[in-house]
């Protein structure tokens, strides 16, 4: 990732609202009248909690208190916070972005709208390089929308709608507490002329495991014509540079791509856990806009590690020709799959918890989990999860955001419901 100002943090303040009441407040701009009701807020978090810390609901983990906090997600809520990023930033391609908000909400800057967003697991994203006030105070306000309806446990699959956990409108193991809030990060991106959108690294591995074939894709994008110089190195675990490529390359204004592959020899092999070792390698992509070379327009670093992964047949006695491809091999050898369903670990799943996250992980690993089931009633775990599972050697098995019900178990057909699937 190249430069950020991250927006997260306890300095944010919250409201709720009936209706439009806050349009008629004109909460979400500077200089507002209406300044009585804000309650301390914390990025990324839930409105739930952020109630609770503030005194307003009883501890939702103690006996029957969920059911006296179930108005909150009825509400309209409005989060804001200010900020500000210095004179020097003047002229930098900006964007602001949210990497998880749960449900609909829509976003203003300095009271001018940004735009809307609808989906837990898609990040709201915003150019917002020539409506900051750079040296200036700026006022950023997130207005939350009442939670949808939505199928608990016992339901209609086909009636499914939203691109939402479930979990929350009821399921045998947590109560019917519907979160809302801004559950993940929130950050300003910064970069010069050309900006890296995302980068994919993906490695091969031959079946003697004697070298690797690492494919990196780059999607790149200008803010007008441009000719940059694109680099990838590869690091080995110990941080050594063991493969490379530059070029030059011509941009039009819009998106673009580079794809490069690099060998890797020798390769250090990642292995599941009680298996072996999980050394990682790193892939750093740097861009430069040759008109502004003296410092990189953007980078961007992916970890990864070697490894050789097949699902084969089943070879038990009598099942030629009928076998399912239901045996995992890793680097050519069989695994045999050990690990449980993982669902959110707290039924708030916004606030941060590292140390949560670092024993849960920690208890499978010490009981010999090699794969993790994530269930898909549940979420897209954040970043954390998936990195900390890489370094413990942990595979995750994870799901669509679709769950089956008590009543129908028919996937939903509906197309809007699809796309954003």
């Amino acid at each position: 990732m190249g430069a950020t100002i991250s927006l997260d943090g306890s300095d944010w303040r919250c409201k709720p609202y009936v209706g439009l009441d806050w349009v008629w407040r004109d909460a979400e701009k500077p200089g507002s009248r209406d300044r009585l009701g804000w309650l301390p807020a914390t990025v990324p978090g839930s409105v739930q909690h952020d109630l609770w810390q503030a005194g307003e609901i009883a501890n939702p983990y103690v006996g029957r208190n969920t059911l006296l906090a179930e108005w909150a997600s009825q509400r309209t809520w409005l989060y804001k916070k200010s900020f500000t990023v210095g004179p020097e930033h003047r002229g930098r391609r900006i964007r602001l972005r949210f990497e998880g908000v749960d449900y609909e909400a829509g976003f203003y800057l300095n009271g001018e709208k940004l735009g809307e967003h609808r989906s837990m697991f898609t990040p709201a994203i915003f150019e917002v390089g020539s409506r900051l006030r750079f040296g200036e105070e700026n006022l950023l306000a997130v207005v939350l929308e009442p939670a949808p309806l939505e199928q608990p446990q016992v339901g209609r699959s086909s009636l499914v709608r939203t691109h939402k956990t479930r979990m929350n409108y009821w399921w045998d193991f947590c109560p019917r507490l519907v979160h809302l809030g801004i559950w993940d990060g929130v950050r300003l991106e910064l970069s010069g002329a050309v900006r890296i959108e995302d980068a994919w690294v993906r490695p091969h591995l031959g079946e003697s495991l004697a070298g690797a074939l690492v494919q990196v894709e780059v999607e790149l994008s200008a803010g007008c014509p441009a000719r940059a110089a694109i680099e990838v190195i590869i690091y080995d675990p110990e941080g050594r540079a063991v493969a490379c490529d530059a070029r030059k390359q011509d941009l039009a204004a819009g998106s673009g791509r580079f794809s490069t592959a690099l060998e890797v020899a020798r390769p250090c092999l990642w292995w599941p856990n009680s298996c072996g070792e999980q050394p990682l390698y790193r892939a750093e992509i740097r861009v430069v806009d040759l008109e502004n070379p003296a410092a990189p327009s953007d980078e961007r670093q992916v970890p990864f590690g070697l490894r050789r992964l097949e699902w084969v047949p089943n070879d038990t006695p009598g099942s030629v020709g009928e076998a399912r491809p239901y045996t995992l091999l890793v680097n050519g050898r069989k695994l045999y799959l050990k690990g449980w369903n993982w669902v959110p670990m707290d039924l708030l799943y916004g606030p941060e918890r590292p140390a949560k996250l670092g024993r849960l992980l920690g208890l499978a690993r010490s009981a010999h989990v090699n794969l993790l089931r994530v269930w898909g009633g549940g979420l897209v775990e954040k970043e954390a999860f998936y990195d900390r599972c890489d370094c413990l050697g942990i595979l995750v098995w994870q799901e669509f955001i679709q769950s089956s019900s008590g009543i129908e178990n028919v996937a939903p057909d509906d197309p809007t419901f699809l796309a954003m699937l």
